[in-house]
């Protein structure tokens, strides 16, 4: 059980990072930081809501 939780943190927080990195990096954007901040605090739903806002370009 404690090994799902530490895995569960680690890809929450790859997840986070990547979802950073594209959006302040790769796509030229400034709301990198604000990208980050919504998968953090909504957890699977913010990036699964960065990938289809994300496709939309």
């Amino acid at each position: 059980m404690e090994l799902f939780a530490i895995l569960w943190w680690v890809i929450g927080l790859i997840a986070l990072i990547w979802v950073y990195n594209d959006s302040a990096d790769k796509r030229g954007t400034n709301i990198g930081c604000l990208w980050a901040l919504i998968v953090f605090i909504l957890g699977p739903l913010g990036f699964i809501a960065y990938l289809i806002v994300r496709n939309a370009d």
